[in-house]
């Protein structure tokens, strides 16, 4: 055996160029499983600690438990911690005792016993927590609010009760959260407290203005009891459900957030059902890759030392013996490929994670995660081992094949080299019309591809899969992006609703403010057809206008989100969208609510229009015609147009209807009454932040009734952050996958024709010319791109409708010729350029020397 070790290291040494290509390609491969591995690791840890910050420290919870039952948890010592919190609705509202306005003063209180304060309370505080009763926490934003000057010790006066709006029909519907312009307050106690500690922003209560204290072994009837295990690890979910089952219990709650940073996930874990299924694909692809890649090297390493192993085999050498030299070889590669990569990989998650978390970070895109700190590197041992196990998976399922034939070699077939060409003579010959357009040299360049038989197949087969996985990934990428609603160009910043008698006045107020670059009327309405889970038979009132047949080719899947946007706009950009796509206004602005389809899916200027007629004249209503919102006809077509604001209002990947806002407003106002119709202003502004504050004040101050207001510059902000981070790691993934590819095609058809520097030096000493030798490697290469392409393009496009078929996406495969086109013209350079290359490292090769040159 160990002459055997001897002669392939000898073997790794001669052959260093191809040894070194070897080892970045396994570095590579090592690489990318380490920062994908290593990443998700770190943001889970990430994620872990700001679930801590933002939720507390628990990690399971029920509802409602009876005195016994608490009892029962604090028994059991699979438990570390029992917390106990009181959530009746009638007594979770405060008002404070002060000047301020109504909006200042209300607020809402949190009921817990001391273990839960000690879990929940994660932030700065002065003072100390509360020991009873009459004590309590306040937040400090609550006493500056109210512009009480209160410290430690001092008295506040509070009443309890319930914030309550009526609904339509005057019932009394409990809330809690920010204040809404349309609610009351019903007073249930009045309470002087004494406050003991002053909280300075504490994330777990957020919401909550002031804590009371639970005195121990006081269980209210309406509770959540939270427990924290003494052990929580990648089973924390079976053991929270375990001690659910013992106690006959039913958990309410698991703090997912939490578990999944040590690994402990079911299929309902957020977030995780994505990223499991991703990276299992993504460690697929990187495996897969990889594997061609180094079987192609061990194939090459086989063919160079079949002399060899034969010889050895004629004095003794067992198939054993012949399969444990390949085995060795990817032992030796892997152990400097498999450690080099792994401290690439880490470098590249370093900075990966370091970007990304920043990015995440300034949007404020992780809530939270400015508390914490930047995201740091965080590879538990569990995770090399894992990087370990998955590079070595790939090293032995690349030497498998090559192992095994080496172990078949005879003596007889590697001194003749017989299994080196496995062609007959027969099936050597060649049309004449390709003599004819090619000469001589394109014959021989034909018979040669025909004759090389296993080492043609090689770089046919490295060319294929190269094709394939750059074509598939990126068909992939192009369908993420057209497919993405979440990524959003909505150009106004703030919006304010009112109701609809207010509407005209505020926008006038609106108008003042020098901040304000542009405002206008707008809203839209999500007409969402669902099916009933208790009817499996149930059928929406107006199905038909789900129907397919309405549908062009290629685009069926569309009415399965069951879904319309109906956006009202103002009447004069209406007008416009009329005018512009040669439509009359008559008919728009009677009686009868009418509006125009948007003939576009993607917003994709000049694409095939994804509705026939058929769909025009159709009502679009929910199961009452005359309902909350009105019904509309389709009247007519308009086209997409990228400089026009109103096909920004809602996300892509949407079927839009646009109707006049005025005429909506009226038919709006007519089903829902006036005191509940409102109608939202878009604001665009260059200051977002100060405008914002402004009309804050300006709504509270004025008389305006049923009015909202937000600020959509930082949820566009996440968004686009969010584009960003799955941006640069798709084509990052897809740059290094490429470079693989490519490292795998130059490593190929370089070995190759290396192996043929006695054929080469053989056609030179018959007389072949410089120029006739150069046209035969040309001739090869376009030989070869042809077959790869032959095979390669359909076989990328049926993996992308596949994957198109998988992804359950609403659109048909588009294929985008440029690329394609790139990809051939990239597949005859590199395999020319490859070669050439090639060529001019034997091209001053002594003919006698090399024809007596010994294989071994």
């Amino acid at each position: 055996m160990n002459i055997i070790y001897t002669l392939t290291l000898r073997h790794i040494k001669e052959n260093k160029k191809r040894t070194i290509v070897t080892i970045l390609g396994i570095a590579a491969s090592t690489a990318l499983i380490t920062t994908m591995l290593v990443g998700i690791t770190s943001f889970l840890n990430f994620f872990g600690k700001i679930a801590l910050h933002e939720e507390g420290n628990w990690h399971g919870s029920f509802d409602n438990l009876t005195k016994a039952q608490v009892e029962s948890l604090y028994k059991d010592d699979r438990i570390k911690s029992v917390a106990v919190t009181r959530k009746e609705a009638s007594i979770s509202g405060i008002r404070v005792d002060s000047d301020e306005a109504e909006r200042l003063r209300l607020g809402n209180a949190l009921f817990m016993d001391k273990q839960c304060m000690k879990n929940k309370i994660v932030c700065d505080y002065d003072g100390k927590l509360p020991a009873n009763e009459d004590e309590v926490a306040v937040e400090e934003r609550l006493l500056i609010n109210n512009k009480l000057k209160l410290s430690v010790g001092s008295t506040i006066n509070l009443e309890l009760g319930c914030r309550y709006i009526l609904d339509s029909d005057g019932n009394k519907i409990a809330m809690g959260g920010n204040y809404h312009s349309s609610e009351k307050f019903n007073t249930v106690a009045r309470k002087k407290c004494k406050v003991t500690a002053i909280l300075h922003g504490n994330s777990p209560t957020k919401g909550f203005g002031v804590l009371f204290l639970l005195e121990d072994g006081n269980i209210p009837k309406e509770n959540t009891v939270e427990i924290c295990l003494k052990k929580c690890d990648y089973t924390a979910y079976t053991r929270l459900q375990k001690i659910a089952k013992d106690h006959g219990l039913k958990l309410s709650s698991v703090n997912s957030e939490y578990l999944v940073s040590v690994f402990s996930f079911n299929k309902e874990s957020q977030g995780i059902a994505g990223i499991i299924p991703a990276g299992m694909i993504a460690l697929f692809i990187i495996i897969g890759t990889s594997v061609i890649l180094i079987y192609n090297a061990f194939g090459m390493s086989l063919t160079e030392r079949m002399r060899y192993l034969g010889m050895l085999a004629s004095v003794g050498a067992t198939r054993k013996q012949k399969r444990a030299s390949i085995y060795y070889e990817g032992a030796i590669l892997g152990l400097f490929g498999i450690a080099g990569g792994i401290g690439i990989g880490l470098i590249g998650a370093y900075f990966t994670i370091g970007v990304l978390g920043k990015i995440m970070l300034s949007v404020g895109m992780l809530e939270g995660g400015n508390e914490i700190g930047d995201v740091s590197l965080n590879a538990p041992l569990p995770v090399f081992f894992l990087i370990i196990l998955l590079s070595s998976l790939t090293i032995f399922l690349s030497s498998v094949v090559p192992a095994a034939r080496a172990s078949k070699i005879m003596p007889i077939d590697a001194l003749k080299q017989s299994n080196s060409i496995k062609v007959k003579a027969g099936k050597l010959k060649t049309s004449p019309v390709i003599r004819k357009i090619f000469g001589y040299e394109g014959e021989l360049a034909y018979k040669n591809i025909k004759r090389n038989g296993s080492k043609s197949t090689v770089i046919t087969i490295s060319i294929v899969a190269s094709i394939v996985m750059f074509l598939t990934i990126t068909n992939f990428t192009s369908m993420f992006e057209k497919n993405n609603s979440m990524e959003l160009n909505i150009p106004y910043q703030l919006y304010v609703s009112s109701s609809i008698k207010d509407s005209d006045r505020l926008k006038q107020d609106i108008m003042k403010n020098e901040l304000v670059t542009k405002c206008y009327f707008t809203d839209f309405y999500n007409y969402s057809f669902k099916p009933d889970k208790n009817d499996p038979k149930y059928i929406p009132a107006n199905d038909e206008i789900l129907n397919t047949d309405y549908l062009n080719e290629g685009y069926k899947n569309i009415f399965k989100e069951k879904r319309f946007f109906v956006v009202a706009v103002e009447d004069e950009d209406f007008r416009i969208l009329l005018r512009k796509n040669g439509i009359r206004e008559e008919g728009y602005f009677g009686s009868e609510l009418k509006g125009v389809l948007l003939n576009d899916y993607y917003r994709e200027s000049g694409k095939k229009s994804v509705f026939n007629n058929g769909i025009l004249g159709q009502i679009l209503h929910y199961d009452k015609e005359k309902g909350n919102p009105p019904k509309v006809k389709i009247d007519d077509f308009v086209a997409y147009d990228k400089d026009n604001y109103l096909f920004n209002l809602i996300p892509k990947n949407a079927v839009a209807i646009y109707v006049p806002e005025t005429t909506f407003g009226q038919k709006y106002e007519e089903n829902i009454g006036t005191s509940l119709a409102t109608r939202t202003l878009a604001i665009e502004t260059n200051d977002s932040t100060k405008l914002y504050d402004e009309i804050v004040k300006m709504m509270d101050e004025g008389d305006y009734h049923n009015y909202t207001y937000g600020n959509m510059e930082q949820s566009l902000s996440i968004m686009k952050a969010v584009m960003i981070i799955l941006k640069t790691v798709m084509y990052g993934f897809t740059t290094l996958i490429t470079l693989i590819v490519i490292a795998n095609l130059v490593n190929t058809i370089s070995t190759g024709v290396i192996m043929r520097r006695k054929e080469f030096a053989m056609l030179r000493s018959v007389g072949m010319t410089e120029k006739g030798f150069k046209k035969m490697i040309l001739l090869e290469t376009v030989l070869y791109g042809i077959r790869a392409l032959v095979i390669g393009i359909p076989l990328s496009l049926l993996l992308s409708s596949a994957m198109i078929k998988k992804a359950n996406a609403s659109m048909p495969l588009e294929i985008d010729i440029v690329t394609y086109l790139a990809v051939i013209v990239a597949v005859f350079a590199v395999i020319g350029l490859s070669m050439l290359l090639s060529i001019s490292k034997i091209k001053n090769d002594e003919i006698i020397a090399v024809l007596k040159e010994d294989i071994c």
